[in-house]
């Protein structure tokens, strides 16, 4: 294996006591991330020093599993980054044009609490169209965390999380409930949650969509290609993985095809046959195998040469150069080329099928160099006669007695037999985890269920005790209001009576309002009388001779805005100011111009009409003194002749 730096004992340590109590294995997560979680519960616990956090772990479990949940990063919501999810919503589209009758299956690989999972089922939803979900779309959500998987599981969401979920969305495949959203049935079928750890449990299969985002930032570099080999594995051909925005691994590209590397979305590359997740199942073939010495005697040397030759699997020897000086004779059987025609060519120059460029270059020089003790690579000869051979090559230095590498050994071992099985067992494994899957969310939906049926029995036992109650409350408002109906019939009682007796008077009122009113219109005086702002209330037959204006000419007029030519500016100014300061007024011998053109005399008086607590308006007498005034001249006139 590569050498790597020391690593920090008291860090280690946390490591491994989190790995025996949760069984959560974080030493091959990035150090940096590790060390920022680990300082934020050092700070929290108030523990000076990582001996002392240690400490902490050791006497106190439960502080073990909140530096798990704090190490899990769960940060998702729906629809993040609207650029990536119209990438997705058009590369769906295109997978159910291609293949509209077989099933879609997608899988969030570290799903947190399933915002991702859901968003993936909805845009699933539209692309296949009315009448989906249905059995023909399959979501998978997986994560380690198995509180995050509960919640996830639950589906039900504050307002604040669904921000980035258009209206037209959320009264589609949403339900209100309460200060919060639950996605709705058809929804939550069509998503199966899942614990499952991408390092070591077995990847989901057949998928056609892989999101997994803001995942291997936390991981080195050795766990960021197994993870990958393993997505490639479980990818249907042409099959997309999609990473989060700042998740670019260069290996990723000999692994997928780049299809947006602005959005970190791949597609699988048929071509390249990836084996990590064999070499997780196989057992591990011994790290040193025995070295070839450099034989002392032609006895020595022919012994070698038989050993080697006598056993089943193909070995090469190069020197530092890569020129071949060891050519087995079960290599040559393999490859149908004598040694006679091998030695002293260079491997990497031979072509053989198979072997890849990869192991004969890049993990070659590893070995040369002393970097890796042991190089392991799978390849496959294609066969004329019938099925192709698995090949696995195991490549080590060739060491001289003293210790020195004089050259490279690779082993071939032919492992067909074994991928079978191991394809048998990958589809079992797959099978039982789908099937844990489904036992998992059966059994959560059974325990909600339950839990419901427990709650409305409660809330049945306690509506039968309100209605009894309420029963005794309607029977006694009942009798209330009986002895209502009878006082209210009563009180109607009374209420006739005093009918019968307020229509009398109103015919006594009318009588008296009919007389009054007459009274007045026969009066030789004008007559006018005001509301309390000056509006014109009555106005008589006298007032209509001697003011020049009609009833309905002047009634519900203000006075002091009329045009009358009987009563001049300056007697109107004076009216009003006396009616004002609630004075009464008396003026006689009033000149006033006479409706048929000569000139007369008149008196007003104005009287305001005042309660105890307001004035209801006034009244105003004009009486036409004209013939008593020519009479009274004529009666001076005559007693002065007689003086004289």
């Amino acid at each position: 294996m590569a050498t790597r730096s020391p690593r920090d004992s008291e860090l280690e340590a946390i490591l491994e006591k989190i790995r025996q109590v949760r069984n959560f294995d974080f030493r091959n997560y990035k150090r940096a991330t590790l060390q920022r979680r680990i300082e934020r519960r050092m700070q929290a616990t108030r523990c000076r020093s990582r001996a002392a956090y240690l400490a902490l772990l050791e006497r106190d479990p439960t502080e073990v599993s909140t530096l798990v949940s704090s190490m899990l990063i769960k940060l998702t919501t729906f629809f993040r980054d609207p650029d990536v999810w119209q990438a997705l919503e058009q590369n769906l589209a295109e997978f159910v044009r291609q293949r509209p009758d077989a099933e879609l299956r997608i899988w969030s690989a570290g799903c947190a609490t399933g915002e991702e999972a859901y968003s993936l089922a909805i845009l699933a939803a539209e692309a296949l169209g009315p009448g989906y979900p249905s059995a023909d779309l399959k979501v998978f959500g997986t994560d380690v965390d198995e509180a995050a998987i509960a919640t996830a599981r639950r589906g039900v969401y504050t307002p604040e999380q669904l921000e980035n979920v258009s209206p037209e969305r959320l009264a589609r495949f949403f339900v209100r409930t309460g200060n919060s959203y639950t996605v709705r049935k058809e929804i939550r079928r069509a998503v199966v949650f899942g614990v499952n750890n991408l390092v070591s449990d077995a990847p989901v299969s057949r998928i056609d969509l892989i999101l997994c985002r803001n995942v291997f930032i936390y991981l080195d570099s050795e766990l960021q290609k197994r993870v990958l080999a393993r997505f490639q594995f479980a990818l249907r051909r042409n099959g997309l993985m999609v990473l989060g925005r700042s998740e670019l691994i260069p290996f990723a590209a000999r692994l997928f095809r780049p299809m947006d590397l602005a959005r970190r979305i791949y597609r699988k590359d048929g071509q390249v046959e990836v084996t990590s997740t064999t070499l997780d199942r196989l057992p591990s073939e011994p790290m040193n195998l025995p070295r070839i010495l450099e034989p002392g005697s032609d006895v020595e040397r022919s012994f070698m040469r038989n050993l080697l030759d006598s056993h089943p699997c193909p070995h090469i020897a190069t020197d530092n150069d890569g020129t071949v000086t060891l050519w087995s004779r079960a290599a040559a059987r393999m490859w149908n080329r004598n040694e006679s025609e091998m030695l002293g060519k260079k491997l990497s120059a031979l072509a053989l099928p198979g072997l890849g460029g990869d192991l004969l270059i890049e993990q070659s020089q590893r070995v040369r160099s002393g970097t890796s003790e042991r190089e392991v690579a799978d390849g496959v000869m294609e066969l004329s006669s019938g099925d192709p051979i698995i090949l696995r090559f195991q490549v080590v230095a060739l060491r001289e007695a003293a210790g020195g590498r004089q050259g490279l050994l690779y082993v071939v071992h032919d492992i067909s037999p074994l991928r079978g099985v191991e394809q048998n067992l990958r589809a079992a494994q797959e099978e039982l985890q789908a099937m844990q899957l489904r036992m998992q969310s059966s059994t959560e939906e059974l325990r909600a269920s339950n839990e419901e049926l427990e709650t409305t029995n409660e809330e049945l036992q306690s509506a039968n005790e309100e209605l009894q109650t309420t029963n005794e409350e309607l029977q006694s408002t009942n009798e209330e209001l009986e002895t209502t109906n009878e006082e209210l019939q009563s009180a109607n009682s009374e209420l006739d009576a005093i009918n019968r007796e307020l229509a009398h008077r109103t015919l006594e009122m009318d009588a008296l309002t009919f007389c009054q009113r007459t009274i007045i219109r026969t009066l030789s005086a004008a007559v006018l009388v005001l509301d309390g702002e000056g509006r014109i209330t009555t106005w008589n037959l006298a007032a209509e001779r001697l003011l020049g204006l009609t009833e309905r000419e002047a009634v519900g007029q203000l006075l002091w805005s009329l045009h009358v030519p009987a009563l001049q500016r300056t007697l109107l100014l004076k009216l009003r100011r006396h009616l004002q300061e609630k004075r009464s007024l008396r003026l006689e011998g009033i000149p006033y111009q006479l409706p048929h053109g000569g000139k007369g005399s008149a008196t007003l008086v104005a009287t305001p009409l005042i309660t105890d607590t307001q004035v209801l308006g006034s009244i105003i007498l004009f009486e036409d003194t004209t013939r008593a005034s020519a009479l009274l001249e004529e009666n001076r006139l005559l007693q002065k002749k007689l003086k004289a």
